[in-house]
């Protein structure tokens, strides 16, 4: 049976319980049950730094089990970013040692008196002193515990000196740079003196149908390692997008003043990097993509830097967002940020966002400790990264969150920080692309590319494709408006059930129409569970989990003026072959009225009681 501990950090004790079947029914697993616990233990008082917010970490029901990328976990809070709901998912090796050590869920409560680590093996909890990690990095850290423990093979998530010093955006790594990173879990975790979660065990995952399982995982690998998305994610990566934003025209450029990065621009290509610094790549759990790059700096200040990365989000967030064109800067940055334990899309939007602000006047030398916050400086970026994780000159101010930056910067600094419910919006500029818009409008943990971005839109699919991959036609045109609402649910359910499931999103339908979905998914968990599920029914499950995170929003305050964009996406395109290009708010405000009444939701985007009922969700 799977199991969930909850564990109190405060007299280090923990009690362990099996998973209710009727939970798994409801929400699966992963992020799906981490928000079920989180709405139950957490309210609008809860301090996010405070002892009384919990940490709930979650495996997805698919996470170990052979497959095709069943490897994440997910880290659900109350964020202390934006006071918001709070939840990162990261791939890698953890999540699947954590239930291989016995556990599926963890529900981490209280404050320790003194920095502790988890130690997690064979169905034991045991709590360590972590004092001595006071010096040391994620990658330092991670080689302590395996060499104290006497394990090469132990696998850690753990806080570096970013999360211990309670930055609001403050991430969890493991291995060299996969990240819990958004909305501030690694603050979390520093706020509860918990430093790092170590986890080894030999129990095998019970399969339902063994035989079954492995002609299905055989033809969902014939299946995904045929296709283009497959084909180019495993040469690409992420950084795809350095190459598509910048052609198509969205790459967001100068804090999102731009649609372009005005200069420079063509050195920030996938293929530069690949030629110059690639060195190999790496994986994630039962993963064929092998997606993340490994690089070394051969050359310059930086030579013999090492590291696994980068992604598209630093690529362009320091590139394009903040006028870098120097791939060692961006690099540097990269390694920081990992070995810090700090979010990589928080770090480049705050930098982007402070270079405007000097810019106009709003900060100087003085407060930035003799940084010169110009566009493109690569010493102000590297600069404020140290900032940040010192507690020192304009750091210690953004070390807080822009929210509370804002506030001592004042002078109408807030209008500058490209946010969807205190969360910093990503490199891009999807302005032009309607259902992306809505999406990042109403994510449930604000901007977030992850959660309801229907990437699809940007292929331009006939809508004959649109209907027999999302059970509706999608119109063709990205411009329109008309129909939007359906891409954005759908892809909405979809990525709630791959985090339920633990499936990372970049081998499912969600990039590309011939990896996996709803009815590859259904084959996974009748035979790894005995669970037969519809299309249907996966869709209610995809429903009721972004329903109840609607519910944690809309108790929080959270209404329809919350669900929109920056005001700079109400201004037109400045460049490219789309210059003109803005959303229109009537025709916006339409979309979003369609799209609460899919949901069930009332004008206010607030849960209507049938919906909520219809759910099964009314205790």
């Amino acid at each position: 049976m799977s199991k969930m501990a909850y564990i109190s950090l405060t007299d280090e004790t923990f009690r362990i319980e099996e998973i209710p079947s009727e939970q798994r029914k409801l929400f699966l697993g992963g992020r799906g049950i981490n928000t079920h616990l989180l709405y139950q233990m957490v309210g609008e008082e809860t301090d996010p730094m405070g002892p009384e917010n919990v940490l709930v970490v979650g495996a997805g029901m698919l996470t170990g089990v052979a497959g095709i990328a069943n490897s994440r976990i997910s880290f659900s809070a109350k964020s202390p970013e934006t006071g918001l709901l709070g939840d990162s998912a990261m791939g890698g090796f953890f999540g699947a040692e954590l239930r291989y050590a016995g556990f599926d869920h963890l529900v981490i409560q209280g404050k320790a008196k003194k920095p502790l680590y988890l130690w997690i093996h064979d169905g034991k909890i045991e709590f360590y002193d972590a004092s001595s990690f006071s010096t040391l990095d994620t990658l330092q850290i991670q080689t302590k515990i395996r060499e104290d423990l006497k394990d090469p093979k132990i696998q850690v998530a753990c806080i570096g000196p970013a999360g211990r010093n309670l930055v609001r955006f403050a991430c969890i790594i493991h291995g060299l740079s996969h990240a819990a990173g958004r909305t501030g879990m690694g603050a979390v975790m520093g706020s509860k003196n918990l430093w790092a979660i170590a986890a080894r065990g030999k129990s095998a995952i019970a399969v339902h149908d063994p035989r079954k399982l492995l002609e299905v995982v055989q033809k969902h690998y014939q299946q995904v390692t045929r296709t283009k998305g497959f084909l180019a994610s495993s040469i690409y990566g992420t950084m795809i997008r350095l190459n598509n934003t910048r052609t198509q025209g969205y790459e967001g450029g100068l804090n999102h003043r731009y649609n372009m990065m005005e200069y420079g621009g063509e050195e920030l290509d996938a293929e530069v990097f690949i030629e110059r610094y690639e060195t190999g790549k790496a994986t994630c759990f039962g993963c064929p993509t092998a997606c993340k790059h490994m690089f070394r700096v051969p050359r310059g200040i930086y030579q013999g830097m090492e590291c696994e990365g980068p992604e598209y989000y630093g690529c362009g967030g320091w590139g394009s967002q903040c006028g870098c064109s120097n791939w060692e800067t961006i690099l540097e940055a990269w390694n920081l940020c990992a070995k810090y334990g700090l979010d990589v899309g928080s770090m480049t939007s705050y930098t982007a966002w402070l270079m405007e602000l000097y810019e106009k006047g709003f900060t100087t030398k003085k407060e930035t400790e003799g940084l010169s916050l110009e566009w493109g400086n690569s010493e102000a970026i590297i600069g404020l990264i140290r900032q940040v994780v010192e507690n020192r000159g304009v750091g210690k101010l953004l070390a807080q969150g822009w929210i509370e930056a804002a506030k001592a910067i004042g002078k109408e600094s807030a209008r500058y920080m490209n946010h969807v419910k205190g969360l910093s919006i990503e490199c891009d500029d999807v302005r032009g692309h309607r259902a992306q818009t809505l999406g990042l409008a109403t994510a449930s943990r604000g901007a977030c590319h992850l959660r309801s971005r229907y990437t699809l839109e940007e292929f331009s699919l006939p809508e004959e494709a649109t209907r027999r991959l999302t059970g509706r036609p999608v119109r063709q045109d990205p411009a329109t408006y008309e129909g939007k609402e359906w891409a954005c649910y759908w892809t909405e359910c979809i990525c709630s059930i791959a985090d339920a499931l633990g499936v990372c999103k970049f081998m499912t339908k969600w990039l590309s129409v011939g990896l996996l979905g709803f009815e590859e998914f259904i084959e996974l968990i009748e035979a790894v569970t005995g669970m037969k599920l519809s299309i249907e029914e996966m869709l209610e499950i995809g429903e009721r989990i972004y329903t109840t995170e609607r519910l944690f929003l809309t108790r929080e305050g959270i209404t329809r003026k919350d669900d929109t964009v920056p005001e700079k996406f109400f201004k037109p395109w400045t460049h490219g072959p789309k210059a003109g290009t803005k959303i229109e708010n009537e025709p916006f405000e339409k979309l979003l009225d369609r799209y609460y009444e899919l949901h069930g939701w009332d004008r206010n985007g607030i849960p209507k009681s049938e919906s909520v009922k219809k759910l099964g969700l009314e205790k």
